[in-house]
Order: C-alpha cells, then sequence, then structure tokens
C-alpha cells in the first residue's frame, strides 16, 4: 500500500507536468507606483560595524546623497535602535543598556544642505565610556530632510534614511553564541514566490552575522533553476531573528531546495520538496483522475458482466 502511494503521488505530479508545462503561478503581492514629491535622499553604507574599545574616541562616517531633482536641506543624529519580534520590526528610542551608544555620537556638522546630484561626507565620533558595559551596543544614525524646500506651496512629507551601526565591545565578558532553531519548508506552495524561513537564535550578549544561500533545483534532472548570493543578517542579542529565502520566478512543478545555513563557524544544510501549484489545477487534476478511475472500474465490471452466462 505504501509504494502505491508512492506511485501515485509521482503519478500525480507526472500529470500536472504534462498537462501546464511551464504555466506562471500568480503573483502574492503589490507594488506602490506612487512618484512622491521628487525629493530623493540616499545614505550610504546602510549599516556598519564598529569595534568599541573603553576610553576611545571611534572616528567614522557615510556618504549623505540628494538623487533627486529638487534641493532639500537635512539634519543628522543618532537614535537608540532595537528590534521587536521575529521579522526584526525596528523601533527606535528605545533607551536600554544595549543602545547606549546612541548617546555617544556626535556629528562634526548636524545640518546640510545639498543641490541635485550632491554628495556630502557626514563625518561622526563615537566617544566610549571608560566603564562601558560588555554588551553589544547599537544605534540608527538619520538624515533626515527638514521639509523646508519650497514645492510651489504644496505640502512637503519629511523624508528619513538611517545606517545601523553595530558597536561591539572589545575586552570584557561579551560572548558570541547562537544556533538555528528550525527550518519551514512548506511541500505544497500555491504561490509564488517559493518561499521558505529559517529561524536563528542568538543566546550571547552582543550580535553575530548569520550566513545563508538559497537553491532550487528540478525535481527531476537536478537542472538548478535559482541560486541565491551569499545572504547575511546580524542577529541581535537575546533574540530570534527569521530570515525568508525566496525565488520570485518560480513555476509550477516539482522541485529540490537546499538551504545552506552558517552561524558561528558552523554550517548545515537543509534540503525539502516543494509542489509548486494552485488549488484549482490539483482540483482539476483530481477531477480528471475520478474519471479513469471511473472509467477503468466501470469498463471491469462490464466486463465481467459480458462472461456472467
Amino acid at each position: 500500500m505504501k509504494m502505491f502511494g508512492s506511485w501515485f503521488k509521482f503519478f500525480v505530479v507526472g500529470l500536472l507536468m504534462g498537462v501546464v508545462g511551464v504555466m506562471p503561478v500568480t503573483n502574492s503581492y503589490a507594488t506602490d507606483g506612487s512618484s512622491g514629491d521628487n525629493i530623493q535622499i540616499t545614505l550610504s553604507p546602510t549599516s556598519v560595524h564598529e569595534e568599541l574599545k573603553p576610553g576611545e574616541i571611534k572616528t567614522g562616517s557615510f556618504k549623505l546623497i540628494n538623487s533627486g531633482a529638487r534641493p532639500f536641506n537635512a539634519k543628522v543624529y543618532a537614535s537608540p535602535y532595537q528590534v521587536n519580534g521575529e521579522d526584526y520590526e525596528p523601533v527606535f528610542g528605545s533607551d536600554i543598556p544595549q543602545t547606549q551608544v546612541s548617546r555617544w555620537v556626535k556629528f562634526s556638522q548636524e545640518t546640510f544642505s545639498l543641490k541635485p546630484n550632491q554628495t556630502v561626507e557626514v563625518k561622526y565620533e563615537i566617544n566610549v565610556p571608560k566603564d562601558i558595559p560588555a554588551v553589544g551596543q547599537y544605534a540608527a544614525l538619520f538624515a533626515e530632510t527638514t521639509g523646508e524646500e519650497d514645492n510651489g506651496g504644496a505640502v512637503i512629507t519629511k523624508k528619513r534614511v538611517g545606517m545601523i551601526l553595530y558597536g561591539k565591545v572589545s575586552g570584557g565578558d561579551t560572548r558570541q553564541s547562537g544556533e538555528l532553531i528550525s527550518s519551514d519548508v512548506a511541500f505544497w506552495q500555491q504561490n509564488r514566490p517559493l518561499s521558505s524561513k529559517i529561524r536563528v537564535k542568538n543566546t550571547g550578549n552582543t550580535d553575530f552575522m548569520s550566513y545563508s544561500k538559497f537553491k532550487v533545483k528540478n525535481f527531476f534532472g537536478g537542472k538548478v533553476r535559482y541560486e541565491s548570493q551569499n545572504l547575511d543578517h546580524a542577529v541581535l542579542p537575546d533574540t530570534v531573528r527569521a530570515i525568508n529565502l525566496e525565488w520570485n520566478d518560480a513555476t509550477i512543478g516539482l522541485y529540490k531546495v537546499e538551504i545552506e545555513s552558517q552561524i558561528l563557524g558552523k554550517t548545515e544544510i537543509i534540503e525539502k520538496t516543494v509542489l509548486m501549484a494552485p488549488f484549482w489545477l490539483l482540483a482539476v487534476i483530481l477531477i480528471l483522475l475520478l474519471i479513469i478511475i471511473g472509467g477503468i472500474v466501470y469498463a471491469i465490471f462490464k466486463k465481467r458482466r459480458t462472461k456472467t452466462p
């Protein structure tokens, strides 16, 4: 019976492939095409990792860019940075021991006027106290338009961009530890993207980087259909981070999914099978199967009746 179930599963998949070929699956996301007010502010890089030594003055900088067609004025400032939930919703302004670095940041200049296509360098110092606690330190360095631009009397919406500062304390009782606690790859997925999720837990008192890679191959033949770049995600202390891995251009079919996760030098490989097919298609196939089975039963019954004297 178990062998029959396996062959039945492959028969369904084979029938599915033969009926629909490479029919695309409907997208399950939407895009916003609003144009805004032509004020475009950009900051680079979007994150930086700094080693903090007690009593030192650390210097750094980032680039502030007017990538739009209108001039604007902007101010820069630092804010505490933390996260909420496994999806890492950012929380700013939470004053806890791990966000004190926002108090130590001083900018050489706090206001800027940028013309279109102009780039300025924003310099800052981190004045690290001598009695710094032995925990990771996190802040967001923001650049925000002041809303004072002349736009023909129209209301200007303030725009803000930021860079996350990850501070690692040198010396003291700092420790990095964490693990991959789960992987979630649904066998049957109705809409693209083909998605999977891993969850990484930080059990130390400072952040670390989680590295992952996502590969999708045809179940039959093993041809690679998609392979992501090496992805890195910062995981903060005492948190669990959910990392979503997706293939946006998936079509109907049966695939092998391979996830490579590297945490603090330890590598794990997760392999799963995924069937991409909308519900209506499986319903059609089920109806066809019932018709075929019904036809076979009817033919057998009719044949037996003709043999009966």
